[in-house]
């Protein structure tokens, strides 16, 4: 008992000498708990990583990767990180239907971004329309995906498909073409692509000789354009995507045609293209949202800014594909900064407003889109894009310049001039 008393007064002594020391050094507090992070905020898409739309697509993904990463760098959106989760559709739109569906009914996920092309960004939109999704889409340009459908949370991008050809026709007609060959992809934005080209070329007094479609990734290029060649078309006009693209450029050669001109999309507007497919590139003509020599800006970055650093990640300058995922995140991160909650939550609803009625840039361009309760709401009004062409540099080698609007155009367009022409 004697010791147990002893210790406890050993006890109470020391305690009382730290009582003593902390009150001496001014009761100084121990250190406080960190705080801790901010909640990310989580994005999420599907894009065509594998499939026959892979190439567009993941350029298109790069543009969201480089966008939300420089916004990290800079503090996020107000204070908050961004997490990017990225899944594949193999560009299959019934794939990424099952993957949007997922991500609209997660509580993990705070925004979603668009996935590549109309197709597969169409079968998207009937989920996030009926779920209320604010959905950039950058690169689907199908006209039939809004036009009279009553969109309430979806947006476009680009311009819309049936301008890509209006300016390589109009100069075609300049010049005394009379024929032409129209081949197609038979999907949605191919498809509007087509339609775009039969209203010039009715309006040019061009006549139409070959109008064939193909189904998807069945085409016979060499029999395509050996059928533009047969016809003795003045022009062949080529409706797809960016593989189908080159191989019809490469069936140019193959065949034999000598078609006076030759317009494209996608391709010409990439700044690979003649790399592609060599010397036939020459005078070869396509439609381009954006170059990377055009001075834009947008919420995060220039297009100089962006041209460096993709060039330095890739060993390659970005294409408009590139630009349009980058500007999607832009508008997203306006309209999110522009519309927080002030306990700094994602209010989708004000997201929307601020979108379908808001007048801005991003780097790909102007972007405006018809406001809610029109017949075409949700669709691209702003952004209208340039006919780029393939020419001679003077060295041997080719060069894309900008040909048409004619306030844009950096030279005057080249022919090839052929026996196949008719006046």
């Amino acid at each position: 008992m004697h010791q147990n008393r002893s210790r406890d007064s050993m006890r109470l002594c020391l305690f009382l000498g730290a009582l003593a020391a902390l009150w001496a050094t001014g009761c100084r507090e121990l250190p406080a708990e960190p705080e801790p992070p901010p909640e990310p905020i989580v994005v999420a898409a599907t894009y065509s990583e594998t499939g026959p739309r892979s190439k567009s697509a993941n350029e298109m993904a790069a543009g969201y990767r480089m966008a939300v990463e420089m916004l990290n760098e800079r503090g996020g959106i107000g204070g908050r990180p961004l997490n990017l989760v990225m899944r594949d559709d193999g560009s299959d739109p019934a794939t990424a239907a099952r993957h949007y569906f997922d991500l609209v009914t997660s509580d993990s996920i705070d925004a979603i971004l668009s996935p590549y092309s109309s197709p597969i960004t169409e079968a998207v939109m009937t989920l996030t329309e009926a779920a209320g999704w604010p959905l950039v889409a950058p690169l689907a340009a199908a006209p039939d995906l809004w036009s009279g459908r009553d969109r309430r949370w979806s947006l476009q991008m680009l311009n819309p498909a049936p301008s890509f050809h209006r300016g390589a026709i109009e100069l075609a007609a300049e010049h005394g073409l009379r024929t032409l060959a129209l081949v197609y992809e038979n999907s949605a934005f191919p498809a509007a692509m087509a339609r775009g080209v039969r209203e010039a070329a009715d309006a040019h007094g061009m006549t139409i000789v070959v109008d064939r479609a193909f189904p998807v990734g069945q085409a016979d290029h060499a029999a395509l354009v050996s059928a533009a060649r047969d016809a003795r078309a003045d022009m062949l006009a080529g409706a797809a995507y960016h593989p189908d693209a080159v191989a019809l450029a490469r069936a140019v050669a193959e065949t034999g045609y000598l078609p006076v001109l030759v317009s494209l999309n996608l391709g010409p507007d990439d700044p690979l293209f003649a790399k592609d497919v060599g010397t036939v590139a020459r005078c070869m003509m396509g439609n381009a949202a954006w170059l990377p020599r055009m001075r834009t800006s947008g919420y995060i970055a220039d297009g100089a800014t962006i041209v460096r650093r993709y060039e330095a990640e890739h060993g390659a300058p970005p294409n408009y594909t590139v630009a349009a995922g980058f500007g999607a995140v832009e508008l997203f991160a306006e309209a999110t900064s522009a519309t927080l909650t002030a306990d700094g939550e994602i209010d989708r609803a004000a997201m929307r407003d601020h979108l379908f009625s808001v007048s801005t840039e991003t780097v790909l361009g102007p972007f405006g889109v018809f406001p809610l309760g029109h017949a075409e709401a949700g669709a691209q009004r702003a952004l209208a894009g340039v006919q780029v062409q393939w020419q001679p540099d003077g060295a041997g080698g080719l060069t894309q310049r900008i040909v048409h609007p004619p306030e844009a155009a950096e030279a005057e367009p080249c022919f090839e001039e052929a026996t196949t022409v008719h006046r």
